[in-house]
């Protein structure tokens, strides 16, 4: 029931449009609602094919001076990489990470959504399906290689699960 209203009032503040189109979606989604980020550019991590990252993808927020934050960062880019899933780093200090020079201001909006007027901790790492605009929790604070594999094993089939209960209802 909780997990439903927190799941209710995230999609109540996310006013994003969406418009996936190929393995840009997530790029796409975000040049849409916040503009153009005028920072450095890499080219997308994400050679998406068939998957939950096909359709799925990871919005990190972080502080750039926040020591949990620079030793998760390598971590998570290895397992972005290695996953081909595509990622969204939203910065709250308007700062890149070394491991992310491409990123996105956490705006009012990003962080109403995901914190739900609760307190801001970070790196805090959620799961977004941009179609129905849900953000999922992934965890907060740093983890090892080994605790985001198994948070991520754990996460994506009930996620699956939820979202096919929602499209049988």
């Amino acid at each position: 029931m909780i997990a439903r209203v927190f799941l209710s009032v995230m999609l109540i503040f996310i006013g994003l449009s969406v418009k996936a189109e190929g393995s840009q979606w997530l790029t796409n989604m975000i040049a849409e609602q916040e503009g153009v980020v005028t920072h450095q550019r890499e080219a997308p991590l994400n050679t998406k094919g068939k998957g939950f990252f096909s359709t799925h993808g990871l919005i990190l927020f972080y502080g750039s001076q926040c020591p949990h934050c620079k030793q998760f960062a390598p971590i998570l880019k290895q397992w972005v990489t290695r996953t081909n899933a595509e990622l969204l780093p939203l910065s709250l200090d308007n700062q890149p990470l070394p491991e992310f020079p491409k990123y996105a201001p956490a705006t009012t909006e990003w962080i109403n959504a995901a914190f739900g007027g609760n307190a801001i901790n970070y790196p805090a790492l959620f799961v977004v399906n941009p179609k129905t605009k849900a953000l999922y929790p992934v965890g907060f604070g740093s983890m090892t290689e080994a605790e985001l594999n198994d948070r991520m094993n754990a996460l994506i089939p009930k996620i699956n699960a939820y979202e096919l209960k929602g499209k049988l209802s």
